[in-house]
């Protein structure tokens, strides 16, 4: 299809990804310039450890947050509680929010150690074989692109760094840090493999396009959608969920690919997961489709995080707007989605 062509029934809706950024107000400039300094020593720092090392003291310092930060332990448990209920022991949920810490610090160790990894030292740290799944799709796709929905598990950073180092460069969707500084330099390492930093402000159409010459595009949807979200179950509870990937794969046929690179329990090596290939056709009910479509990436993220609990983002608040006039249950949480949610 040509850019010139702009049929509604083509063209991605508004809404999510195609909304103005908020208005945060001014920033403190020189107390960003300070925070982007400390953290730039603290990415030097961990590489120049060895890598061992580098894991070492990522790990204890996140042992070392889990021991203070006793407000965001009693809030990552409450949402273990709405998300599993009662399917799991008070006691697995805490050992999963000391993991979960432990994660975030080698995480953060690991962003802080991606521009000095290769293709070479890629594939020894990555179990990479389920990627092949990108070139299978393009060579069905007739020149078109696909859509990714990777999810803030395992390590998203070093997943996209790695598919890009192997081959397959990204055009990625981010939301930008409100610390100018801070996202030059975190921006500049995710793009230093050959991938592509787009933020997310009004952009749907362009991503369209993007679609329509064969790109790979790439978004994060498993975190809070606001009011401009669509409710779609997550856990058997409403989440509210950006849209635009379902408005992406609608309007240009795209498949939805739900992804994950997480950690092996040897804390050290990853594993690259598909947990669904989604190849949506349309109804003719647009708001259907959607609601199907969104249904089917969260399910799949649901998936990923019964398989990997502590890798997720737990301390997000993913189920905070609630649909209007929701009455909460005895246990104070949201009550479980009806059967039917459309």
């Amino acid at each position: 299809m040509s850019d010139s062509v702009s049929h509604d029934a083509k063209r991605p809706r508004t809404g999510g990804m195609g909304t103005a950024p908020p208005n945060r107000g001014p920033r403190d400039l020189a107390n960003d310039r300070a925070v982007d300094a400390l953290v730039r020593l603290l990415m030097l720092f961990f590489q120049t450890l060895p890598a061992p090392a580098a894991r070492w003291t990522g790990r204890q310092l996140a042992l070392l947050a889990w021991r203070l930060l006793k407000r965001k332990r009693q809030q990552m448990r409450r949402h273990m509680d709405l998300a599993f209920r009662e399917e799991f022991t008070r006691e697995q949920k805490e050992a999963w929010v000391r993991g979960n810490f432990e994660h975030i610090g080698l995480f953060i160790a690991e962003f802080a150690r991606l521009p000095l990894l290769n293709k070479e030292r890629v594939c020894e740290l990555c179990d990479m074989s389920a990627a092949n799944v990108f070139h299978e799709l393009l060579a069905k796709q007739n020149g078109k692109g696909l859509m990714v929905t990777p999810a803030h598990h395992g390590n998203w950073e070093l997943n996209g760094y790695a598919v890009s180092l192997l081959g397959c460069p990204l055009l990625s969707v981010a939301r930008p840090l409100d610390n100018p500084y801070l996202n030059e330099l975190v921006d500049g390492v995710r793009e230093r493999a050959g991938n592509e930093i787009v933020h997310k402000w009004q952009i749907l159409w362009t991503l369209k396009k993007q679609l329509d010459r064969g790109r790979i595009v790439t978004m994060s949807v498993d975190q809070n959608g606001g009011t401009s979200g669509i409710f779609v179950p997550l856990f058997g509870t409403l989440a509210s969920t950006v849209a635009s990937p379902a408005e992406l794969a609608l309007a240009s046929g795209a498949p939805v690919i739900v992804a994950t690179l997480n950690r092996l329990p040897d804390g050290v090596h990853h594993k690259f997961h598909v947990w669904d290939i989604i190849e949506f056709p349309k109804s003719g009910d647009h708001e259907a489709d959607r609601r199907a479509l969104l249904t089917r990436i969260n399910s799949a993220y649901e998936k990923a995080i019964r398989a990997y609990p502590e890798q997720w983002l737990w301390g997000h608040q993913r189920w905070k707007t609630r649909p209007p006039g929701e009455q909460p249950g005895a246990d104070g949480l949201p009550p479980r989605a009806a059967a039917d949610t459309k």
